[in-house]
Parts: C-alpha cells; structure tokens; sequence
C-alpha cells in the first residue's frame, strides 16, 4: 500500500491510474472520500433482496473496493470513522467482512493520496501506518522537464478523459505480455517469501532501528524518536526480499536497503535525515 502526499495538481491521480495497467484484467475502483462519504460508496450498498429473502444484512460488493485488484482513494483523510476503521482489515489482511462472512479480497495495490498528514490526536494512526510506502508529490523542478509536460498531449493533470484516455492507450498497445496476470502473481508471491536475507542485512536494519530513536531533524536542538512498528518492519523486509527476486537473486543484499527511507518517516522533514542515516547504515562496514 502506498500514500502519496502533496499539493493539488501533482499527477497523484494519474500515478494511481497507470499503476493499474501493470496487471492484465484488472478490475480498479477509485473514490474521491468527503466527510459526507458513506461506507455504501466504497464498499457497496445494502443489498435489499438479501434483507428481504433471509434477513440477513450484506453489502452488494460488485464493482466496489471489495472486488478490485487496485484501488486508489483520494482525500483519504477526510472519510469517516466507519470507513477508516474498515480499511484497517482491507490493506493489511486483505479481508473485509460481508454480513456474517469473510471475504478475502482479490486487492493487490491500494494507492491513497491527501494533500495533508492525517490530523493528530483523531485516532488515524493505525491507518497511517498501514501505508508501508511514504511518496511526497511534489511540483516539477526542471525547467525542460516542465516544459515537456506542457507540450505533452497525453498528459492531463486534472484527471479528466485526457489522462483516461492516454490510460486505454496504454491497454490497447501491444503490451499484453508484459501484464502480470493472476497466476503470475500468486507464483511470484509464494517465491519472494522464500527469500533469504543476509546477516549483513539484518545488522544493518539493527543499526537503522537503533537511530531513528534519536533523529537530528533539520539541526534541531531536540532530536526526534522516530516509532517504527513491528509489523512495518516486517512489511519492509518484505518489500526488500521482493526486489531481490525482481533481480533474479535468491537473497536479499545490502544494496536493497537504500530506498526503504520512503517507508520510515512520519513527517516529510526528517526524510532527508532517515536517508542519510541508511545511507551510514549501508556503508558503516566498509569504513569500519
């Protein structure tokens, strides 16, 4: 699960969007959330004929969250309590619960963005942490880059049929073999837990672990305690075993580690910081 952050009109919309046509056949849902959003608009109204037939009180889930395969939900901050409170089980046992059963979801990417950190004190943090991967969205900084993105045809920002069409573009060009389906995904899956990870890798998440207690952020005279849960760790060395078996290793080597810092801090400022803490980390034993 990602969570892009930044300013309106950054292309998170259109991050989300193409991230959909890496996997053949899948079904998507997108949801811009308000504070006047229903858990009937994500996950699906009340199905009235089940109410009626057996008394019993499901949701009508077809073409809503519980179906998809990727998910991108807008603002995600600004939903309720009964919907956060729900994506808790969804993004991480991939499980939502229908009337009196368990549906396991088909969900394989679910992408969030706000222009703001969730509010504290409102009991957003479980939520919070369920993103492993931190992305801040920022404006173009190039020049040239940001005059090729006014030139661009294709690219429409606003998220209008601009941006949906360069998106059928993309699904009708002979890419087809280059989807992962299904199979491939589960194959995959079952593969990257068999991942080995190094001693040396292991030493070096020890290290990390060990000095986000005490963060120097932006030279402040206080240094920060940076919490990392136990299951974010778990889910970080996840993502590490997954890209050493993208590069067809069968264990997890050093060089994984470096962009894990997206997955650490908590506020935008003390990314740099955590970056050059894994950066140390990474090359502590060759200047020992």
């Amino acid at each position: 699960s990602i969570i892009l952050l930044g300013p309106p009109g950054v292309a998170k919309s259109m991050v989300a969007r193409q991230l959909k046509t890496a996997f053949r056949d899948a079904q998507s849902f997108e949801y811009l959330m308000s504070r006047f959003s229903t858990p009937d608009e994500i996950f699906g109204p009340v199905s009235i004929q089940k109410l009626k037939t057996s008394d019993t009180y499901e949701r009508a889930v077809e073409g809503y969250l519980p179906t998809a395969d990727v998910v991108f939900l807008d603002e995600i901050w600004k939903a309720g309590p009964a919907i956060q409170n729900t994506l808790l089980t969804v993004i991480n046992e991939k499980i939502f619960r229908n009337g009196n059963r368990e549906m396991h979801l088909p969900l394989k990417l679910l992408v969030a963005a706000s222009n703001e950190l969730p509010a504290k004190g409102e009991g957003l943090e479980a939520l919070w942490d369920r993103f492993v991967i931190r992305i801040e969205s920022r404006p173009i900084k190039l020049e040239k880059n940001f005059r090729a993105m006014l030139l661009d045809s294709h690219a429409d920002f606003s998220g209008s049929t601009g941006i949906l069409g360069h998106a059928d573009f993309a699904d009708n060009a002979d890419f087809s073999d280059l989807k992962i389906t299904a199979e491939e995904y589960a194959e995959w899956a079952e593969k990257i837990c068999k991942i080995g990870v190094k001693e040396e890798v292991l030493d070096a998440i020890s290290a990390i672990r060990k000095s986000l207690r005490a963060v120097n952020v932006d030279e402040a005279a206080e240094r920060r305690n940076i919490y990392v849960s136990d299951r974010r760790w778990k889910n970080i060395v996840r993502l590490l075993r997954t890209s050493a078996f993208m590069q067809d290793r069968e264990e997890v080597d050093i060089c994984d580690l470096l962009p894990i810092y997206h997955c650490l801090w908590q506020e935008p400022e003390e990314r740099d910081a955590i970056r050059n803490i894994v950066i140390r980390a990474l090359f502590s034993p060759f200047a020992d």
